[in-house]
């Protein structure tokens, strides 16, 4: 009991600001889902503007991985100004590559101009293209700013999971994304889900082409993809994993989640041209998990001196 104790207090500022994010999503779950399903997915509305449930999500996992960024940069000798200028290009640019990435594998897509290219709120984002924009920018930015490259990658790759914990969220409150056909007797008795995310799984869904109760997928990814954030803040506390290696850890533990979800459950996939592939789950399968896979063997053949993370951490009360 006294170790438990002496550990919270060591780490109080970890506590207070990890409760502080859970009671913010709690508060927007809340507010978001008031009243009966199906939900309104529009959060914010003044004359014809209109702010969606699905970017006030994405737009809190950002925050909120930008928080946890900052929080560890100041133990391992990352500036916070680096941070900020990191995020002023690679938000918009992981929103242009999600944006185009969906478009370039929408089966169903007519995208006749430019505008109905760049037109977000009638189209889609995809992760995937989000992901792979943001780890080439970062190559080309620690090179401008001369910053570690292995330690930027450590400090994105918690991030990439919790805004995608989040960001699921915002597919829920559009009712899509979701998984094949279920049943209300599944979802609530078996797998005990909540009321108002049972009743929120019910709705016409045009890729079946029929009204039912469908798998929440979005559950499925975030409590996977909150799992691996759970593991990387435990591993980058451990001895034996390199500086770098989160990155790496990342793309095999989404690489494997996405890619079964994606091909077992999902309704909605993007398909590789004419054929029957499904694009994102050979990406998840051949560009995240075996790309993970490769780097973490490469870092440890081309990059044998690099220390371990925990080597790198230098406690605030040393500072």
């Amino acid at each position: 009991m006294n170790n438990i104790i002496e550990h919270i207090k060591k780490h109080q500022r970890n506590y207070i600001i990890g409760s502080a994010m859970v009671v913010w999503f709690i508060l927007l779950v809340t507010i978001a889902t008031r009243g009966d399903a199906p939900y309104e997915s529009i959060a914010i509305q003044v004359g014809s503007l209109r702010v969606a449930w699905y970017a006030v999500f994405i737009l809190t996992g950002i925050i909120f991985g930008a928080i946890m960024a900052m929080e560890e940069a100041d133990l391992i000798g990352v500036k916070r100004d680096d941070i900020y200028d990191g995020l002023l290009y690679a938000v918009p640019l992981a929103i242009i590559g999600a944006r185009l990435y969906y478009v370039m594998f929408d089966p169903n897509g007519t995208y006749e101009s430019f505008i109905d290219v760049i037109n977000i709120p009638n189209g889609g984002l995809a992760i995937h293209g989000a992901v792979i924009t943001t780890l080439v920018f970062i190559i080309f930015f620690t090179k401008f700013k001369k910053l570690s490259i292995w330690k930027l990658l450590d400090l994105l790759a918690p991030g990439f999971l919790i805004g995608q914990v989040l960001g699921r969220w915002g597919n829920f409150m559009n009712q899509e994304a979701n998984g094949i056909a279920t049943t209300r007797d599944f979802l609530r008795n078996t797998l005990k889900l909540p009321k108002f995310i049972v009743d929120n799984m019910y709705f016409y869904d045009s890729n079946v082409g029929e009204t039912n109760y469908y798998h929440p997928t979005f559950l499925y990814e975030g409590v996977w993809n909150f799992f691996g954030l759970i593991l990387m803040l435990v591993l980058r506390r451990r001895k034996g994993l390199k500086s770098g290696d989160l990155i790496g850890v990342y793309l095999i533990w989404y690489g494997l989640g996405r890619a079964v979800i994606e091909q077992y459950l999902r309704t909605d996939p993007l398909m590789l041209g004419d054929t029957n592939i499904r694009i994102n789950v050979l990406n998840s399968i051949v560009l995240f998990m075996g790309g993970g896979i490769a780097y973490l063997i490469l870092k440890r053949v081309f990059f044998k001196e690099l220390p371990d993370y925990v080597d790198t951490i230098t406690p605030r009360e040393k500072q």
